[in-house]
């Protein structure tokens, strides 16, 4: 029973993954505007990983935990240990690379639209892509890659043996873990604190708009930026939250093994839950950096509901163009250089500061 309840899990988890990630490549490749933009670059590459860890990942999980054991050949067995690590780091990787390109695209929002290229974009997800392969190849190259009973596909033995392979899956973990988990918070942490001064600037100016004769201004002012720095932080936290929640226990069990050895003895429900919530990833991440975005939402709606109007949030009017201007001349010297303000960037809204 338990073994047809966790394949039911594995079998939901890779058509969703299948379907979602499929629709944001169908979307960014349908729509001009979408496919002319830097971001997309990244989102589809996320996209792709995740979609192929759910067509050539997956599968061989599902057929692992039906029979209890590995049903297929031993090639297969290192064709799906290099495809789970090629594809689950190429996935961390881009998520950092997200992350990097936001932080520069609000902290410095002119000089990136100046210096940004495609060019640029596509080299990013070349290096990822080395990365990943480079640090697939090598587990294949020794012969690391088993059958591994407690994660149910293949990859490295729980019992580690060897000094080397000791070595090599500590810097696997440091640098397509703990690096690109540093990159996300330090990146999104700076994005936030941008968010928070670029909403106490506009809370006044969205006040003197369309609230002439309320006196509790302040109030209303600090409720505004309130409301826009809580929205920031909940976006945030969702991103950070959903990385950690489907990678960290699967690479914390992996580094109690490590550390442990043979003395590690954790039961097979726990284990095989820590790897389905590292799958889980790849139905997560489409919905959070594609489909759940607006531009998203109304590309799609335009593809299979042509009929339907879909709204996206306008961009800022140019009275409040001139009454947040003003602000900055009256603030004199208070103002700093990565305020994100629509003076600083015509083109750049605040709906876009933290993702896509």
């Amino acid at each position: 029973m338990e073994k047809v309840f966790l394949g039911i899990i594995v079998g939901l988890m890779c058509v969703t993954a299948l379907v979602a990630n499929f629709l944001v490549i169908f979307v960014v490749y349908r729509n001009t505007t979408l496919r002319q933009q830097f971001s997309s670059v990244f989102i589809v590459n996320l996209a792709t990983c995740d979609f192929l860890m759910a067509l050539l990942s997956m599968p061989f999980s599902l057929g692992a935990l039906v029979r209890h054991d590995w049903p297929f050949t031993t090639l297969l067995c290192h064709f799906n240990g290099f495809s789970n690590q090629i594809l689950g780091i190429s996935a961390i990787l881009t998520l950092a690379v997200i992350s990097i390109d936001r932080f520069y695209a609000v902290i410095k929002p002119l000089k990136y639209r100046a210096k940004m290229t495609m060019q640029k974009a596509f080299n990013s997800v070349c290096y990822v892509w080395i990365q990943a392969a480079l640090f697939a190849l090598v587990p294949t190259l020794y012969g690391w890659y088993v059958f591994n009973e407690n994660y149910f596909f293949c990859t490295f033995s729980s019992v580690y043996r060897d000094r080397s392979e000791i070595a090599f899956a500590y810097c696997l973990y440091l640098f397509n873990f703990g690096v690109p988990l540093v990159i996300m918070l330090v990146a999104y942490y700076k994005i936030f604190q941008v968010a928070r001064r670029h909403s106490q600037r506009i809370a006044p100016a969205v006040v003197r708009l369309g609230t002439f004769g309320i006196q509790n201004l302040a109030d209303i002012r600090k409720e505004i930026g309130r409301q826009r720095e809580a929205r920031a932080a909940r976006k945030i936290i969702l991103v950070i939250a959903a990385f950690l929640c489907c990678n960290a226990p699967y690479t914390a069990m992996r580094l109690l093994e490590l550390l442990n050895g043979c003395k590690l003895k954790l039961p097979m429900i726990v284990t095989v839950c820590a790897k389905l919530l590292n799958f889980l990833k790849s139905s997560l991440d489409p919905l959070i950096y594609g489909l759940f975005q607006r531009r998203f939402r109304c590309a799609l709606s335009a593809i299979f509901l042509p009929k339907t109007k879909c709204r996206e949030r306008p961009n800022f009017r140019p009275p409040l163009n001139r009454t947040l201007s003003q602000d900055r001349r009256s603030d004199g010297n208070n103002t700093t250089s990565d305020s994100l303000t629509p003076t600083d960037s015509p083109n750049t809204t605040y709906k876009q500061f933290w993702l896509y």
